[in-house]
């Protein structure tokens, strides 16, 4: 069916900011499927939903560690690749029932990331409360709304977007704009099943050449030498000959205790055509190859 409408899945559930930002870049051009965890959206991916949207970093938060623990996998390179990215501002608000104050309030759910964007104003008004981590931001206004928590949810404040006020009932915005920081922003990898699936786009992504790869130490016939340093960075930096935006790292899965994984987010400054920065990506890898390294090219856009 050529005419059918492609699936894109979302960490859910409907209302996040997952949600927001894939909408900016789709619009109605997609079907959203929401799903329970960012490892869910990677795993969801096959033929029949083959576009995810997934939160890559905040700018108040920092990297968001479970989509990085998922590009460790072996399937990243493979079956799923990353294809964009888009950059949506954030505005937390303290969601409540109606007509709880802000003085009733005693436990704060939301996701990890919110709690940890909105600690300064929580530190400040809400000192006594307890933070309880959900699985999204949706989810924690999704349960002050049905009650379905154990907690009371006439004692409860949910931190999200004010959207969830329009779609659960019985909310209302007590506090909005409660985010640490300055231009409080998140970043949101786009990913695919494949790395040909035609990106239906409702908006234009931002124009950059770039590219993200996996690199760890050899993962046999390594020398004792190579197994106790592990990557040696230098050389790896040296090999790409471009510009290298980011490195993360997380522990590796299957090497030896305390080694890492890195991921290493490289542009051409050229701004070449697509074809050519493929070409040129595909030489890095190679160089990397060379250094006595595992590496695999995770995607480029």
């Amino acid at each position: 069916m050529s005419g059918a409408t492609p699936a894109l899945a979302f960490l859910g559930p409907v209302g996040t900011f997952t949600h927001q930002a894939a909408y900016d870049c789709f619009g109605t051009s997609v079907k959203y499927i929401p799903q329970h965890t960012i490892a869910d959206v990677f795993e969801s991916l096959s033929p029949c939903l083959p576009i995810g949207v997934v939160p890559q970093e905040n700018s108040t938060n920092g990297s968001v560690v479970e989509t990085y623990n998922f590009l460790r996998t072996s399937s990243v390179g493979q079956s799923i690749f990353i294809r964009g990215h888009t950059v949506l501002a954030i505005q937390h608000c303290l969601i409540v029932r109606h007509g709880v104050k802000l003085e009733d309030i005693e436990h704060v759910l939301s996701h990890e990331q919110a709690l940890g964007q909105c600690r300064s104003f929580l530190a400040e008004h809400l000192p006594r409360a307890s933070l309880v981590p959900t699985d999204s931001t949706a989810s924690a206004a999704e349960t002050i709304s049905t009650g379905s928590g154990s907690l009371d949810p006439s004692k409860c404040a949910a931190i999200c977007s004010s959207i969830v006020v329009t779609i659960f009932e019985g909310l209302e915005v007590l506090q909005e704009g409660i985010q640490g920081g300055k231009g409080n922003s998140t970043r949101f990898f786009i990913v695919t099943h494949g790395s040909n699936t035609t990106l239906p786009l409702s908006c234009e992504l931002p124009v950059q050449k770039q590219a993200l790869l996996r690199v760890s130490a050899p993962l046999v016939e390594a020398t004792a030498e190579q197994a106790s340093t592990g990557v040696n960075l230098r050389k790896v930096i040296n090999a790409f000959e471009l510009d290298v935006l980011r490195i993360d790292r997380r522990p590796a899965l299957c090497a030896p205790t305390f080694q890492d994984i890195y991921f290493f987010e490289i542009e051409d400054t050229e701004k070449n055509d697509d074809l050519t920065w493929a070409k040129k990506v595909l030489q890095v890898v190679k160089r990397v190859k060379c250094v006595g390294v595992e590496v695999s090219l995770l995607g480029h856009w």
